[in-house]
């Protein structure tokens, strides 16, 4: 081996190391607007080069910052981290972050309670509305003992919500308490899209940051205070994170409080009211966000689906009526190896169907794992049915929909037409009552004719015979 070559692999096999375990890319555009100080977050950025992203870092006014170039994704993941910027430049506007997210970009909005207007008007096009900028969370009972009643802590074995797929590790799930300081609250609307990840405490509410006594509250009240108001939001209603995955898997999340990704929370300890230090979950929660929305995580695939006839082992253009058709299709999973290099494996689940549509679906039948076929990279999923007898174009249409999973969709064409003459059988059994009409009026006509001929010209020869005398 050259002496070149021995000094480019060790280096190669680092790179092959800090490999990004993403399923879609290591590019990441982080824009930071002038206000927040990057080192503070030091701990998140740390976090994405460990597992292999490429961060750029801009403010919301380059214009050199560009999304899409040449049609193409110039930037895989994008971090918005400008809560409270008014303008942006034209390659980071909201209708060019919207061109981007339909051509796969991975997007995390990072917010606070200075989120201007104008971001609120756009993130309306995600069916979500955000409370007034003045107001924040509040839990009166749910706070560390050295910190005001606006740092909320949240505990993700009550608060999360349930079947999201893998949004949230079972780490985290059992771990300890989500500081939320500061943060801003949302309501989602009716987008089927949208997947709520942290709700606030039933003990929570919507308000100023400022705890007074009953009687103060009475006295302002009286006094017609514009600084007194009522909770507007409250419990499980107010949402604080909150992710969005369209039909071609961009995924993008929502994080109510830049607060909660500081390095005072990320791996710190807070002190409850019963005097216990305990640490946070923050470090663990916001990594497995990032993971999901940058699609480390809750990633499927199609790696193959055929369909054939029974006896054969190649897809048909047309099937014939009553034909027995196997349908197999192969889903893998995206995951991280013990080395950190991304990789693919099997996807096990029961609850996956096929049907087979023309405008309506004629059969719908359940997809079950077929063990007899090995799959190096994935699993495999047949199913068996009849085809109906009905003629024309029919599709085998597999759709899988569960919240945190990749949105999964396959469609093949085939047709079904209708026996040729030759394909017919021979003999019917329910016709044999007129196989054996048919046969014994015809040998009754022949004997018939037979008698007859055979009558007619005896007495032809007598008649001669007699003339002759």
């Amino acid at each position: 081996m050259r002496p070149s070559s021995l000094l480019l692999a060790p280096i190669l096999s680092l790179l092959s190391l800090v490999a990004a375990r993403s399923a879609t890319g290591d590019r990441v555009l982080v824009v930071l607007e002038s206000s927040v100080t990057k080192d503070d977050y030091s701990n998140f950025w740390k976090s994405l080069q460990d597992r292999g992203f490429e961060l750029t870092f801009k403010e919301p006014k380059d214009r050199d910052a560009e999304l899409v170039k040449y049609g193409e994704l110039k930037y895989d993941h994008l971090v918005m981290f400008a809560p409270g910027a008014k303008t942006y430049s034209p390659t980071l506007s909201p209708k060019s972050i919207l061109h981007a997210q339909f051509a796969g970009l991975n997007t995390l909005y990072v917010l606070s309670p200075d989120l201007t207007e104008t971001n609120k008007e756009f993130l309306r096009e995600y069916d979500l509305e955000f409370i007034d900028s003045p107001s924040t969370l509040i839990d009166p009972f749910n706070h560390p003992v050295d910190s005001p009643s606006s740092t909320v802590l949240l505990s993700p074995t009550s608060e999360l919500v349930p079947n999201n797929g893998e949004t949230l590790s079972s780490t985290t799930l059992s771990g300890g308490p989500i500081v939320y300081p500061s943060g801003i609250v949302h309501t989602t609307g009716e987008n089927p899209y949208l997947i709520d990840i942290l709700h606030s405490t039933k003990y929570s509410y919507i308000g100023d940051d400022k705890v007074i006594s009953s009687d103060e509250a009475e006295v302002e009240k009286s006094l017609g205070s514009k600084n007194s108001k009522d909770a507007i939001l409250n419990g499980r209603k107010a949402t604080l994170v909150s992710a969005l995955q369209t039909r071609d898997n961009a995924r993008v999340g929502f994080v109510g409080s830049a607060e909660m990704i500081k390095d005072v929370w990320w791996d710190g300890k807070v002190k409850t009211k019963d005097g216990k230090s305990i640490k946070t979950g923050n470090a663990g929660f916001i990594s497995d966000l990032s993971k999901w929305i940058f699609q480390e995580t809750g990633v499927v695939k199609i790696v193959d689906s055929t369909h054939y006839r029974k006896g054969e082992t190649e897809p048909r253009e047309l099937y014939t009526k009553k034909d027995e058709i196997t349908y197999s299709l192969t889903l893998a999973k995206h995951y991280t190896t013990a080395n950190g290099t991304s990789a693919w494996g099997p996807f096990e689940v029961d609850d996956l169907q096929l049907d087979f549509t023309m405008l309506d679906p004629h059969v719908r039948t359940s997809l079950n794992q077929d063990n007899s076929v090995s799959v190096e990279q994935g699993t495999n999923y047949k199913a068996k049915f009849a085809a109906p007898d009905r003629h024309g174009v029919f599709k085998f249409v597999v759709e899988y929909w569960r919240p945190g999973w990749s949105y999964i969709r396959s469609s093949q064409t085939a047709s079904v037409v209708p026996l040729r003459h030759d394909e017919y059988p021979r003999f019917i059994v329910g016709a044999w009552p007129y196989y054996i009409a048919a046969c014994s009026t015809s040998i009754t006509f022949l004997a018939f004719c037979a008698l007859w001929v055979s009558l007619g010209e005896g007495d032809k020869d007598r008649k001669g015979k007699k003339k002759a005398e």
